[in-house]
């Protein structure tokens, strides 16, 4: 495989992984919910609003929906790019999620 190509596909698997990872981040802080608090991914997809802080129906369910985006987006990036190189982009989503939230909670 010509390296340019392969480079182009992470990019491309990159750039979902961080458009959907930004607006989990939004919806997240709209609803007060904790993303790196244990289980809470399967308390969102069995449609728990008790992980919410806050009261807001409407992007609880984006959220979800959202969430349950991302595991196929996961397993077909895995199938295309092999599981190290996935980890790599979603370890790199998982810091520029907490870095937003860092900035967020400084900011007020």
């Amino acid at each position: 495989m010509n390296e340019n190509h392969k480079i182009s596909r992470h990019r491309r698997f990159s750039d979902q992984f961080q458009a959907i990872g930004e607006e989990m981040s939004r919806l997240a802080i709209a609803c007060d919910i904790d993303l790196f608090q244990d289980k809470v991914g399967e308390r969102i997809l069995r449609q728990d609003e008790s992980v919410c802080g806050r009261k807001n129906p409407k992007a609880f369910q984006k959220f979800r929906r959202l969430l349950m985006a991302f595991y196929p987006l996961e397993v077909k990036t895995i199938e295309r790019l092999g599981a190290a190189e996935t980890e790599v982009i979603i370890e790199q989503v998982r810091e520029a999620i907490r870095e937003l939230r860092k900035a967020g909670k400084s900011g007020t």
